[in-house]
């Protein structure tokens, strides 16, 4: 339904005009027909308009408390006079108002009499004040009458239709966020209006649907869709014959034609009966016909599956599989088939099932992973023996795995492991105990991790260092595998992973050699021709490249390897966004990391990832929303997690609690190298500021030392950086290496910095300044107007540049930070402060910080 103030707005011109005596509203089941009649009713009353309001019931009759409309004419739609008098005394009372409205709701219930009444009532009403409403749900059972009558009346200009349509994608946003408080991704309002159709009501059915399955997850104000759980649901009102069938069809409509026999064989039940059951549905507008059936609104199909017991949706299932197997129904959905059979259980042919599961599986799409877990848990049930479900429940476990289900997955290795010893191969024994690390440490499970990384015998020397590098114990890892090189021949599979995280471990430490060798001499990767090992060690590559910072390369093995980037997990995809400079594809690619708790695999990137975003939301001013995502890495214990040390050291620099961060980035540099360059150029930054040339000096000394023996571009640009700083090079080195990497917000901090500290020409400001604007970076804007014109250079904008200012204070306040904060981050006074907001809110009328926050997020304010 277009907004509902805008439709009101419609109708209240037309009732208080010139015009047609009657407004006539149409529109679906739940399209807001009621709750419009109500703000129009609201509004008029407000205004001092007499108004009255009637309603029909299902059997034609008034329902209690309304208008006295007259008891049925009986005879009125035979003989006009009849309803000639009818309508008399139903305008008597309206016309003595001056300007009365009558409002009737659920005219589709009107019999042919009291069609016959309305027609007449509103031709008497035609030049007088007096106005009629009607509100018709559609489709209408008896359209026969009902439509010729309106057609006459529009023909006699007496009735201006009003039509509420269902809502549009990108219309679905504004109730959601009034619903959630939070913007929808583009997933979940897609996903919403799959479910609803755009219906008003409907749609409130799926966001109940979905929050109770907890499948919307919010993060910083953001609404994602995420993997749930199946929930009962409420669904719609229906007599016990009616919902029978309705269950049935919600399993069966896929079918098309041939579900009404399907259902009467189910349920044991007339064919006549049947049909005219779905008819009635179809006419209430829950049941859709064309070529086939079809529900009007989907969400209303899922609320009658999740009402099912065992045992109705596995005879429902077995109905449908037999069907499509004898070749009396079909379908083109392709998932229908293996769907059915997962739920059939044994009622159907164990065999057959179980091949086709076990078929239909091996070629879904990597974004079906979900209803592959789903499958396979059905295969496993179907087994006939213990090689069978050993190797099946395999299966099952690593889909678990890819799909982020740690619970399932770790019952699943943990079974294998107990039960199934002796019908594992050494591979797969390697695969389900690597599988289970994983999944302990993506649950949580900390004190078993940890006991798994003492390297206990019923765990191979490969599954310990793993767990060691999941806790964050990367040297112990190394000396691990080191000390005792048996994964090298326990398995393919161990030598994959002891030489992949024995590489990893080392990188980290700043040896960067056995890393470079591996990634150079790739065909001698184990189990290259394997889909999946190739891919995991794919993207672990990638990984590794995009925490030193080495996009160019992590790129280029992308498109050596042909692997998509799709095909990365959202922490990897957020930090090339973030080195691309789109920093909303990386703000939302971080979101959807968060939000998604079932992270796959080994995510060694996720640290780095929350310190890239940190850095992109503060350079736009989002400092709550840096601090949202901090709090969330850390409840996750992620590897590198020093990483983490550093991004919260940015947040206190940017609000000037430099101590606090020079402790912080100094505890980063006592472990691992990897990415203590940015500490290092962030701690010569700060001894800079404090004009500290000894502390200067040691963060140079340590980039050094860095750069001998990690020589990476980033660690290149930082030393560079700080010698320039300091005045030991000239400045284009830096800026040649930074432009040539190509990282806009690096090249914008690094140039930032040289102008700052006199190392070069101020005029490159001009050229950081528009990168800058074009990664949103309101908060790096306005500080860097402060340089520009300490140093003289003209600033580009003019008026767009107070326009600039004014959105980044109006952000800055919703942040909910103290006016000594909002100093320190605009660098200015706190006076200057008082008095800019004070304008502020003076000008655009909001009365308080939350008022102005809620504005922001709804998308309505406006500069």
């Amino acid at each position: 339904m277009a907004d509902v103030d805008e439709v009101t707005e419609q109708i209240l011109e037309r009732v208080t005009g010139t015009g047609a005596p009657c407004v006539w509203v149409t529109g679906p089941a739940g399209a807001g027909r009621t709750t419009l009649l109500a703000r129009l009713r609201e509004r008029l009353s407000e205004s001092g308009q007499g108004v009255s309001s009637a309603r029909f019931t299902q059997t034609g009759d008034l329902a209690p408390g309304g208008f006295p409309w007259p008891a049925p004419a009986t005879g009125a739609a035979d003989d006009p006079a009849v309803a000639g008098r009818a309508a008399r005394a139903v305008a008597v009372p309206i016309l003595g108002g001056g300007g009365h409205v009558l409002m009737l709701d659920d005219t589709q219930w009107m019999g042919r009499d009291s069609l016959a009444v309305l027609e007449a009532l509103i031709r008497r009403l035609d030049g007088t004040s007096a106005r009629l409403i009607c509100a018709t749900r559609t489709p209408v059972r008896e359209v026969a009458e009902g439509l010729a009558l309106v057609r006459r009346l529009r023909a006699d200009g007496l009735v201006h239709p009003v039509r509420l349509l269902p809502l549009k994608a990108e219309e679905i946003t504004r109730p959601v966020v009034e619903a959630l408080g939070a913007v929808p991704s583009a997933s979940l309002r897609d996903r919403l209006h799959e479910l609803s159709r755009g219906v008003p009501a409907a749609l409130r059915q799926a966001l109940d649907l979905l929050r109770a399955q907890g499948a919307i997850r919010i993060v910083d104000r953001r609404a994602y869709l995420v993997p749930g759980t199946a929930v009962p649901l409420r669904s719609v009102p229906l007599d016990p014959e009616r919902l029978a069938v309705a269950k049935a069809a919600a399993v069966l409509h896929p079918l098309g034609e041939a579900m009404p026999s399907l259902i009467s064989g189910v349920l044991a039940q007339d064919p006549a009966e049947t049909l005219a059951i779905l008819e009635v549905l179809r006419a209430d507008g829950v049941l859709h016909r064309g070529r086939g059936w079809r529900f009007t609104v989907p969400v209303v199909a899922y609320a009658l599956i999740a009402e099912l017991g065992p045992f109705e949706r596995r005879r429902f299932s077995a109905a449908a599989v037999t069907a499509l197997w004898n070749g009396t129904a079909h379908t083109s959905d392709p998932y229908y088939l293996a769907d059915r059979i997962a739920e059939a259980g044994k009622l159907i042919d164990p065999r057959r099932a179980l091949a086709e599961l076990l078929d239909n599986a091996a070629f879904l799409p990597d974004d079906q992973t979900t209803r592959g877990a789903r499958w396979l848990r059905a295969a496993v049930e179907l087994t006939e023996d213990r090689p069978q479900r050993a190797r099946v429940t395999l299966l099952h476990t690593m889909w678990c795995h890819l799909n982020g289900d740690h619970d399932q997955s770790l019952a699943g290795t943990r079974r294998l492991l107990e039960e199934f010893p002796d019908r594992l191969s050494a591979d797969a024994a390697q695969e389900a105990q690597s599988i289970a690390v994983c999944a302990l440490h993506n649950s949580g499970n900390t004190a078993e991790l940890a006991r798994i990384a003492t390297n206990p015998p019923e765990w191979s020397v490969a599954s310990s260092a793993i767990a060691l590098s999941l806790l964050d114990r990367w040297a112990e890892a190394a000396e691990l595998l080191a000390e005792n090189d048996s994964w090298r021949t326990e398995s393919t599979v161990s030598a994959m992973l002891g030489e992949l995280f024995g590489g990893l471990a080392e990188l980290w430490a700043g040896r960067s050699a056995r890393f470079g060798a591996n990634l150079t001499e790739r065909e001698r990767w184990p189990l290259r021709t394997a889909r999946r090992p190739r891919n995991d060690q794919i993207t672990s590559y990638v990984t590794a490249l995009l925490v030193l910072g080495e996009r160019a390369r992590a790129e280029k093995l992308l498109a050596d390897e042909v692997f998509p980037e799709t095909g990365l997990r959202d922490s990897e995809r957020s930090l090339l966004a973030a080195m691309h400079g789109d920093s909303a594809r990386a703000v939302d690619f971080a979101h959807r990391s968060v939000a998604d708790r079932s992270r796959r695999g080994y995510d060694t990137g996720s640290a780095a990832m929350h310190l890239s975003t940190v850095s992109v939301l503060l350079s736009q001013g989002r400092f709550s929303a840096a601090r949202e995502l901090l709090t969330a890495a850390r409840a996750t214990a992620p590897m590198l997690a020093h990483l983490l040390d550093i991004a919260e050291a940015r947040v206190d620099i940017a609000l000037g609690e430099t101590d606090r961060a020079a402790k912080r980035l100094h505890a980063a540099t006592c472990g691992l190298a990897v990415g203590t360059d940015i500490a290092w150029a962030d701690l010569a930054e700060l001894a800079l500021r404090n004009n500290d040339r000894a502390g200067t000096k040691k963060a140079l000394d340590a980039l050094e030392d860095l750069a001998s023996a990690m020589p990476t571009g980033r660690v290149l640009l930082h030393r560079h950086l700080v010698r320039a700083c300091l005045g030991r090079e000239p400045a284009g080195e830096c800026l040649w290496l930074a432009r040539e990497r190509a990282q806009p917000l690096e090249l914008a901090v690094a140039a930032e910095r040289l102008v700052r500290h006199g190392a070069t020409d101020p005029k490159v400001l001009t050229e950081v300044y528009e990168v800058l604007g074009s990664l949103d970076a309101l908060l790096y804007r306005a500080r860097l107007r402060n340089l520009m014109r300490e140093n003289g250079i003209e600033i580009p904008g003019g008026q767009e540049t107070v326009a600039e200012n004014e959105h980044l204070l109006a952000l800055l306040a919703g942040e909910g930070l103290t006016n000594e904060q909002l100093a320190t981050a605009l660098q200015t006074s706190q006076k200057s402060v008082e008095g800019r907001l004070s304008l502020l809110f003076s000008r655009t009328g909001y009365r308080s910080r939350i008022e102005l926050a809620t504005a922001l997020l709804n998308g309505r304010y406006a500069s």
